[in-house]
């Protein structure tokens, strides 16, 4: 299978992908609410990346693009996708992982600090964000010329039997650190995803074979995946240090990838 690895803005660099040549596009992009004050969060992703990515795609291709479960995170994602071309209409899957940073300001410590009693405040919160965690994974079509879904067709019954009973929702727990740093000891992105989760989706909307593009690579784990289910992999990074993190965890075999993630049988994912 084959791996191309882009360093740049995929504004860009999407520019040099031949047009209706990818199969699948699945990304973790900023989502637009500064994370944890990080940089490369605090916008959402330009519309023009959108529009290229809607234009390499195949007729009928399917996208999954991470977002965060805030309303206005998802609308303002979903009325860019829409606009760049992308049919919207699908439900959203779910991925739930039971652990995360609390996304709510204690009112206690918010008080203390400003040397007020808060003590009659214990447990209250700021904010509403219910546990389990868990974040969007929003789905959308390049559409058909024709109306037809004949031979495009969600792989359902390739998921283990869990999931199927279980879908939209995908509970699997964040990457642990050993699994980040396979292939390296330096893997420092924030929000790493786990092969699993990439997995299920790669699964889902492709076959042995085909591209899938992740045009916010990240550190690597959509390449990973597709590596695992022998599909080519297209990835874009725009951070140069993640860029190098990513290439050095791709360098790693399957069989590696395999033995580390403790797969008893080669090729069982779940």
């Amino acid at each position: 299978m084959n791996n191309i690895l882009i360093q740049g803005d995929s504004k860009e660099k999407l520019k040099q992908l031949t047009e209706g040549s990818v199969d699948f596009m699945a990304t973790d992009p900023p989502y637009g609410y500064k994370f944890m004050g990080l940089d490369f969060d605090k916008a959402l992703p330009d519309r023009e990346i959108w529009k290229e990515s809607f234009r390499v795609l195949k007729e009928g291709s399917f996208i999954c693009v991470m977002a965060a479960p805030r309303t206005d995170v998802l609308w303002r994602i979903c009325r860019d996708l829409e606009e760049a071309g992308f049919n919207m209409s699908f439900t959203n899957i779910e991925y739930v992982y039971h652990s995360g940073f609390p996304k709510a300001s204690d009112v206690k410590k918010m008080m203390e600090k400003r040397g007020v009693d808060g003590d009659k405040y214990e447990g209250s919160k700021l904010g509403f964000q219910p546990k389990p965690a868990r974040e969007i994974i929003i789905v959308g079509m390049k559409p058909f010329k024709e109306k037809s879904y004949i031979d495009k067709v969600l792989n359902f019954e390739a998921l283990p039997e869990n999931i199927q009973r279980t879908y939209p929702l995908i509970q699997t727990p964040k990457p642990s650190k050993k699994e980040k740093q396979i292939g390296t000891d330096k893997n420092n992105h924030p929000t790493v995803k786990p092969i699993k989760l990439m997995s299920y989706l790669i699964t889902l909307f492709t076959r042995e074979g085909d591209w899938v593009l992740d045009p916010f690579m990240g550190s690597g784990t959509t390449g990973m995946a597709c590596k695992l289910l022998n599909r080519n992999f297209i990835g874009i990074d725009y951070e140069e240090e993640y860029f190098n993190i990513a290439e050095e965890r791709l360098k790693v075999s399957r069989e590696e990838l395999i033995k580390t993630l403790k797969i008893k049988v080669q090729g069982e994912l779940f």
